[in-house]
């Protein structure tokens, strides 16, 4: 019976692995170039990242009013803040129509004189260097299809998590004295051993890093999937509602950080989000980064009624509930941001993992294929 069980999952991984293995080699590569995007795009783009100029920054309304001026058929949905005083300011566009695409959508702005230093389009498919790190980001979170993407992305790292548990299973050792062989390499055996020892001892050193890695794209890209799951077992914070308020916000951009910024005085703003078109429940959403923050971009939300800017709620996932926590530590885990520096070369090196798997499963197969002939 176990060595009925064992044949079987033993095809499970060989077959799911080999249906699987260009898409994680892309994701892979991708993910691998990702865990340094900041890095990256600052050194392919220095404009975007640092200022020529010098002096008192303008107030962020003068800012948004000159791109609300320079580009009137978009709207202006939020400004993204680097931590470097001496970056430019980032406006991301939305479409004013349904469907509608822009050519832009991406403006970087420089605070102090208020010119546009640079722009972008982040959903074109282009190599080209201001388009490059987006087009990554698209590739490997949505496939380049958008929510559809994120479905069969997030649906196939799913798959790739029971791949990995199956290659796991069938990797660890009968026996206790059975893991000096099961983590070696040996040597001057041939080909096939080689390749068979890299498959299984890379596998059981890094598969539950990688399991880890694809069962939190996967809770990123299904959201509709796991937040219900999530909140069957732990209750999650709903984002607040604002006041009924008809026509413009009453507050400005300005009022609504200082607001969120009174609420945590030891964090940095890190983005900036106002749900401009919501006329029966207008809001904005003001993202801080505290010192020992689990991610980059800044893991705290604050909400604050566009109407009166009254702070609605602050959302610090590591205070929450336990199910806030389990959602809020997804981005910092999968990217490796939760561990600072280490943590992003240790994503970047398990994204060259699935490049090693795919030869060397190949490499198994066909030879397991040539004997069995």
């Amino acid at each position: 019976m176990k060595k009925a069980i064992r044949h079987w999952l033993v095809k499970l991984h060989r077959y799911s692995g080999l249906l699987l293995s260009l898409f994680l080699v892309m994701a892979g590569l991708t993910g691998a170039a990702l865990a340094f995007n900041d890095d990256i795009d600052a050194w392919l783009n220095p404009q975007f990242y640092h200022l020529a100029s010098s002096g008192s920054r303008q107030p962020i309304d003068a800012l948004a009013a000159r791109v609300e001026h320079d580009y009137p058929h978009a709207r202006l949905a939020f400004f993204a803040m680097e931590r470097d005083a001496d970056a430019p300011l980032q406006a991301k566009l939305r479409s004013r129509k349904p469907n509608e695409e822009l050519a832009v959508d991406t403006v970087f702005i420089d605070p102090v004189t208020a010119a546009v230093v640079g722009e972008r389009n982040t959903k074109a498919v282009s190599l080209a260097p201001q388009n490059l790190m987006p087009f990554l980001f698209r590739l490997h979170r949505y496939l380049l299809l958008d929510k559809p993407g994120a479905i069969i992305s997030g649906s196939l790292g799913l798959l790739w998590v029971a791949t990995l548990l199956i290659g796991f299973a069938l990797a660890w050792p009968r026996h206790r004295n059975g893991w000096g062989k099961a983590l070696s390499i040996k040597r001057g055996a041939g080909g096939f051993r080689l390749m068979y020892d890299l498959h299984r001892t890379v596998g059981l050193v890094a598969g539950i890093l990688l399991v880890i890695t694809a069962f939190t794209g996967a809770v990123m890209n299904l959201p509709d999937v796991a937040r219900p799951l999530v909140s069957s077992l732990s209750a999650l914070t709903p984002p607040p509602k604002g006041s009924s308020a008809e026509g413009k916000p009453q507050i400005d951009w300005q009022q609504a950080l200082a607001a969120a910024q009174a609420t945590m005085p030891l964090a940095t703003p890190a983005r900036i989000v106002r749900i401009a078109h919501d006329e029966k429940h207008g809001l904005y959403q003001v993202r801080l980064r505290k010192p020992d923050d689990i991610q980059d971009g800044g893991s705290v939300r604050v909400f604050v009624d566009a109407a009166d800017g009254h702070v609605l709620r602050s959302l610090d996932p590591l205070k929450g509930s336990a199910g806030d926590t389990f959602i809020g530590v997804q981005y910092g885990l999968h990217t490796g941001q939760i561990l600072g520096l280490p943590g992003k070369i240790l994503v970047a090196f398990l994204g060259l993992l699935p490049l090693l798997f795919m030869i060397t499963g190949i490499a198994i197969w066909l030879q397991k294929r040539k004997s069995e002939t």
